[in-house]
């Protein structure tokens, strides 16, 4: 169970920073705080769907693969979000697995204690469903424009993606404190990672970003707009 004093970490999360301090205390019962380590599973796709977790420090992968072991989706959490928000009311499984990109602290609750409580509490219910509008919206923008033919374009779009996502604002640059590797961001753009690596590098030389113990700085922001228009 939580302690008293850290119940009030809760409000950095938007489902919770709405609610008073008598609506907080029914939850304190039945959240309970844990750390995982870098590449530590916190769930599997096709688990039972039985916690909801809030990502207090670091970075949680999502993935989806198929039968063969390809990868078919990849996605990222960052600090201070809820997740999964898929499934809500309805999946009795999860639909993604969930991997530690980072040391991370999470709180988590059971699923039906949080799904009866947002019932039962309109400022709950409209959060949660904002949270997945907003979520439907930019993952459609996501797909509209990594199915585009040229694959330099691709990637420069799910770097924009990450930037948009993930980055955090340093001046007038933009850093993506989340280590990504070619890898990822090949299986993000349905690229090859040579592509990835050739992109970058041209980016790198044209000083539009620096990469450093995989975390992306982007030292021109503006160069992902321009690029396509």
């Amino acid at each position: 169970m939580l302690q008293s004093e850290t119940i009030g970490n809760l409000n950095q999360f938007d489902l919770f920073s709405t609610l008073n301090e008598k609506t907080l205390d029914k939850f304190k019962p039945y959240i309970f705080s844990r750390t995982y380590k870098k590449n530590q599973y916190l769930f599997m796709e096709g688990d039972p769907r039985d916690k909801i977790f809030f990502l207090q420090e670091g970075y949680v992968m999502f993935e989806i693969g198929n039968e063969e072991g390809s990868m078919l989706y990849l996605d990222f959490v960052k600090h201070d979000q809820m997740f999964p928000l898929a499934g809500f009311f309805n999946d009795k499984y999860y639909q993604h697995t969930a991997i530690a990109v980072t040391d991370i602290k999470v709180y988590f609750i059971q699923v039906k204690v949080l799904e009866e409580m947002v019932k039962s509490n309109p400022k709950l219910l409209m959060n949660i469903i904002t949270k997945l509008s907003v979520v439907l919206s930019s993952h459609q923008k996501r797909v509209q424009k990594i199915v585009i033919p040229n694959a330099q374009d691709r990637v420069l779009h799910s770097l924009q993606f990450l930037m948009e996502d993930l980055g955090e604002k340093d001046g007038n640059e933009i850093i993506i404190p989340c280590p990504l590797t070619a890898s990822k961001i090949s299986k993000i753009s349905g690229t090859t990672r040579e592509t990835v690596s050739l992109l970058m590098n041209q980016l790198k030389k044209e000083n539009i970003i620096s990469v450093c113990e995989k975390k992306i700085r982007i030292h021109n922001p503006q160069y992902f707009e321009d690029a396509f228009h």
